[in-house]
């Protein structure tokens, strides 16, 4: 998955929406889960919520980084709440089973991180010219964050949630592809 499928220039709700749902099937599939139950009505929200007109960055969503455009995604997802039922315990585990919305958590999650692997960054370089930087590598984080990340997320809210989830996505990238960010200089 990337984000020209979910962000798809001169897509509707219907084309994300089906996007989505393939994604969350193949998703399902690949954890083991052979029926995933889904709320059409709020995956619907969220596929909408991809072609928002006032996409929460300042140059819109063109100029946005792979990193706002998987917030986005993220929070909208979770705040919305599609997958109904709660991941099975012996396929996520004791901790993170017991956790309120963790299945729409952990869905997002590995949406994002999909989209993140391979996404491109444009940014400007020390000298001034323009540059892509592909993040090659994928983000990996440990066992313990995780179960913390699904906890601190499981109630998110767009309006609160977008610029945090940003900022930590962008930080993890990072972490994992040396040289990819920019000069830490504060």
């Amino acid at each position: 998955m990337s984000f020209s499928i979910l962000y798809q220039e001169g897509g509707d709700v219907q084309s994300h929406l089906s996007s989505l749902a393939v994604y969350l099937d193949s998703c399902a599939k690949g954890m083991g889960i052979e029926r995933l139950q889904v709320d059409p009505t709020k995956l619907t929200a969220v596929a909408a919520s991809l072609l928002r007109p006032d996409f929460p960055h300042k140059d819109g969503l063109e100029k946005a980084s792979p990193f706002k455009k998987a917030a986005n995604v993220f929070v909208w997802f979770v705040a919305e709440r599609p997958v109904i039922d709660p991941l099975p315990e012996e396929i996520v585990g004791k901790q993170l089973s017991s956790i309120s919305n963790h299945q729409n958590v952990v869905m997002a999650w590995m949406m994002c991180m999909r989209c993140l692997r391979d996404a491109k960054l444009y940014k400007e370089n020390e000298a001034g010219e323009d540059t892509v930087v592909i993040l090659l590598s994928p983000i990996k984080v440990s066992k313990h964050f995780f179960c913390d990340f699904v906890d601190a997320f499981s109630c998110a809210v767009p309006a609160y949630h977008f610029h945090i989830v940003s900022l930590l996505f962008e930080q993890m990238a990072y972490k994992t592809n040396l040289g990819a960010s920019y000069p830490e200089t504060v």
